[in-house]
């Protein structure tokens, strides 16, 4: 008698950071408990980094979406506004890629994370997002329930949209899920890579004689503002002579290299990430999303610069200042030494309790009856 044939599930992330690939961990980690069988379908750093974490687990297909950048200067909203007419016919083209490879792949789920074209009448989508309210700046909040009805609109587009928070109000994500409620929405608890991961398997990535009060910068983030930020956070230390690691977001690299005060990492492996956040005196860092989810994971103190114009990461660390978890300042008005004093003075971003039920229960709604 021959076993049942295993599920195939697909996973889409967004290659616009390294967030939305490692906030899929968890989940491919849960299908791959299943014995499902998982085709990763991505580019770039978010396709480099799946593979260095599953190797050989999963099956990998190169997918190709639409890259941005963000401006070096000037006027973000402008910027988005001239890539719109490229996203969207990324969106459509992704989706009729799609159509292919539920075909050739025999796929029974599709699980995209922010990759708005990734529906499919023969398959199961789900969407994962957290972005259900987007912020626009001050001056144009008019643009505010026209960005909603587009983003709903494609939320429709898919079986089911997994939010990756609480459903209690305010969450980690606050207004951006949960400003008002919503039909067909899953709040499937924050998804970090590091809550399945043991503190005995942390590995010191260090030299042996690096001084132990070293300060970990995590960098993320389309270009030039990758890039930007790490210029400037060096050239501030260097003037400190704090000890610092630089974690560069580059997962196609291995470099590690020293350099006066400075330990250079192209790439941290999660291990190894989880080691560098448990022992730093602080992390600087973007407050992204899914690297505030990973840092609730720790309870760290931290210090959180957004990216300029990106109202998302501003709305976010402007609620942890508020709340006196985190501070935030603007990159334009950053001074290394009297803004860590600052942020070393409050609680630390709020440690939360795992809830692995909240997944399980979307993943069995998902794949029950497949």
């Amino acid at each position: 008698m021959e076993g049942r044939a295993q599920t195939v599930v697909l996973i889409g992330p967004l290659n616009w950071g390294l967030g939305h690939a490692t906030r899929c961990v968890p989940i491919i980690n849960a299908l791959l408990f299943r014995k499902c069988k998982v085709m990763i379908a991505a580019e770039g750093a978010s396709l480099a980094f799946l593979q260095k974490e599953f190797s050989d687990r999963a099956y990998f297909l190169r997918f190709r979406g639409k890259s941005i950048r963000y401006p070096s200067k000037g006027n973000m909203l402008l910027s988005m506004a001239l890539q719109t007419p490229g996203l969207l016919f990324s969106i459509l083209r992704e989706h009729r890629e799609l159509k292919k490879l539920v075909r050739q792949t025999g796929a029974k789920a599709v699980i995209s994370d922010n990759r708005y074209g990734l529906w499919n009448k023969n398959a199961r989508t789900v969407l994962i997002t957290h972005q259900l309210f987007i912020r626009a700046p001050k001056a144009k909040k008019w643009l505010e329930p026209w960005l909603g009805r587009v983003t709903r609109f494609f939320v429709k587009k898919f079986d089911i949209c997994w939010v990756p928070d609480f459903a209690e109000a305010p969450g980690l994500s606050g207004a951006l899920s949960h400003k008002e409620p919503l039909p067909g929405l899953r709040f499937i608890g924050p998804l970090s890579r590091f809550t399945a991961i043991a503190e005995g398997s942390f590995k010191n990535p260090l030299p042996e004689d690096f001084p132990a009060d070293f300060f970990l910068v995590v960098l993320s983030g389309p270009e030039p503002q990758r890039s930007i930020f790490e210029v400037m956070l060096w050239a501030q230390f260097q003037r400190t002579g704090d000890p610092v690691v630089f974690v560069q977001g580059k997962p196609d690299g291995e470099l590690r290299q020293c350099t006066g005060n400075a330990f250079f990492m192209n790439h941290a492996k999660t291990s190894e990430l989880a080691w560098l956040v448990t022992h730093c005196r602080m992390i600087i860092c973007r407050p992204g999303y899914s690297t505030i989810m990973d840092l609730s994971v720790f309870g760290k103190k931290a210090l959180l610069i957004p990216t300029p114009g990106q109202t998302e990461q501003e709305y976010l660390g402007q609620m942890l200042t508020e709340s006196g978890q985190a501070f935030c300042v603007k990159q334009s008005e950053l001074d290394l030494a009297t803004h860590v004093l600052v942020a070393e003075k409050l609680a630390g971003i709020k440690k939360i309790e795992k809830q692995d039920d909240l997944l399980e229960n979307a993943l069995n709604e998902l794949l029950g009856d497949l």
